[in-house]
């Protein structure tokens, strides 16, 4: 009787979740990220858009060693490899402190939304931007 129960429960559940997107409603863009560390033991994770124009992330550090001031470039490639918009942003102290398995979050806010066929690359760079 509960085994029942469990299946017509998922069954319904995947139904009225499968009814919850319109065809109006906007798809999120598929992002492409490129990432480099340029020699320093982190590495990019969680890379996702939020609203269109807002990249968030983290960076988590994969060495031993700690991770001093540093700071994320971006740059915005659209469809013919020419970049858009770039810029910079720094990172949260959490990489630098001794606790391995706390992420360095960073969030970008672009100027204008992300459009198709666009990538973003991020590059992490130790010391403060020039």
């Amino acid at each position: 009787m509960y085994k029942r129960f469990l299946v017509t429960t998922s069954i319904l559940l995947t139904l009225l979740s499968a009814c919850t997107t319109h065809p109006g409603t906007p798809q999120p863009i598929d992002t492409t990220f490129i990432t480099q560390a340029n020699g320093v033991s982190v590495a990019f994770r969680s890379l996702r858009m939020e609203s269109g124009t807002t990249i968030k992330g983290q960076l988590h550090r994969t060495g031993h060693e700690p991770v001093r001031t540093g700071h994320v470039d971006y740059a915005i490639i659209d469809a013919n490899g020419s970049i858009r918009e770039q810029g910079w942003v720094e990172h949260s102290s959490a990489i630098r402190m001794r606790h391995t398995n706390r992420p360095s979050r960073f969030s970008i806010a672009l100027k204008q939304p992300l459009a198709g066929g666009e990538k973003v690359r991020l590059s992490y760079h130790q010391g403060n931007h020039p």
